[in-house]
């Protein structure tokens, strides 16, 4: 297990497909990469980044991210994603993430997980979907 440290980045690279776009997700008339699309893959890259550094009974959940997407990316274009954590508190684990695409950057985010414990969390999920039925 590798030990988690501020300054630490992740890289990861996506490509736009059909099904990542604003048209086929809804959230625009236009087929370019989707923001929802663009939020989905900068979690990915914070969540990928620091899921081995967290004990096997441990993973990390979003709670936080403020975007800006700043250009549009065509089909077939591949995006690079960086996420660098830049602060720890206590289990809340914060980054500054962008993304690039071929021609320029894309998008800026701040984005915080948090470390939780997998057995309690799944616990709360199934007793809220107890009581609401």
């Amino acid at each position: 297990m590798e030990e988690l440290k501020i300054g630490t980045s992740y890289e990861k690279k996506f490509f736009v497909n059909q099904e990542d776009t604003a048209l086929a997700l809804g959230s625009g008339g236009e087929a370019v990469l989707a923001t929802p699309r663009l939020v989905a893959w900068m979690e990915n890259a914070a969540f990928e980044g620091v899921e081995a550094t967290q004990p096997e009974e441990s993973t990390t959940v979003g709670t936080l991210i403020e975007l800006k997407h700043m250009a549009a990316s065509p089909v077939g274009m591949e995006i690079r994603i960086k996420a660098t954590l830049v602060s720890i508190e206590k289990r809340a684990l914060n980054f500054d993430i962008d993304a690039w695409d071929a021609v320029e950057k894309i998008g800026e985010a701040i984005h915080q997980r948090f470390i939780v414990d997998k057995a309690r969390f799944n616990e709360k999920v199934v007793k809220k979907l107890e009581t609401s039925l």
